[in-house]
């Protein structure tokens, strides 16, 4: 069996799109403790949404780029 070797180049551009996805999961709890005026500690109670929204958001962004890669094969 050939082993799979992932690039540390592409294994940095994954951890800079997953980042990126938990940053934003992450900016839209603060923004929404802002604008309903809730308490600051929810920020880390709702981390488990955070979370969810993380992954909902990168499954999108690879669904996306998925896209984007098999139409610029075609073209």
């Amino acid at each position: 069996m050939k082993d799979l070797v992932i690039s540390v180049k592409r294994q940095k551009a994954e951890l800079r799109w997953l980042a990126g996805c938990f940053c934003l999961a992450f900016l839209l709890n603060i923004l929404s403790v802002v604008i309903y005026k809730t308490s600051w500690s929810e920020i880390f109670s709702q981390l488990l949404w955070v979370f969810i929204i993380f992954l909902i958001l990168y499954a999108v962004v690879c669904a996306l780029r998925i896209a984007y890669y098999f139409i610029r094969r075609l073209f």
